[in-house]
């Protein structure tokens, strides 16, 4: 398990998060973007725990530089986790690749975390964006009114 802290804010990503995430890395040029859900726990004030993602599935859309997920089979894979766990794991956001060694989000991606935050009923106070790269992953929450402090992360630094 990694902890990353992101102004006041913590963040526990458990390594089987990474594990699933490395099998989507676009390091060869065919591999298009993938993505997914996060899934964990509120543990405290301002202390997370993602410790699940959705992978993708036949109902994506994937391209290259575009991946946009299927809301009703995340929604599925969310009920499940939420019902198994006696409704204690959420939601927490939302995480794909990019084909960079350290991803930088576009303007799309801010949109995008900015709408899954206003559009959705959510159980935290805030959600998570992880955008993972080839050597590292950038990593930020929104809280609502703005995208709040983010950090970019080397795998190197995990080992």
């Amino acid at each position: 398990m990694i902890t990353v802290k992101l102004g006041n804010v913590k963040v526990k990503i458990y390594k089987n998060v990474i594990d699933k995430m490395n099998d989507y890395i676009q390091d060869v040029s065919y591999k298009p973007e993938s993505g997914g859900i996060l899934m964990g726990y509120v543990l405290k004030e301002n202390v997370f725990a993602i410790n699940d993602i959705s992978v993708p599935s036949k109902l994506d859309k994937a391209s290259r530089y575009n991946f946009t997920r299927s809301k009703k089979n995340a929604q599925q894979i969310l009920n499940k986790a939420f019902n198994n766990s006696d409704g204690k794991q959420i939601y927490l956001g939302e995480w794909h690749t990019h084909p960079e060694d350290f991803p930088s989000p576009s303007n799309l991606d801010f949109k995008s975390i900015k709408k899954q935050f206003q559009g959705n009923i959510l159980n935290s106070p805030l959600i998570f964006m992880i955008i993972y790269g080839r050597k590292g992953f950038y990593i930020t929450y929104e809280k609502g009114d703005s995208i709040r402090s983010a950090q970019n992360i080397s795998f190197k630094s995990l080992n």
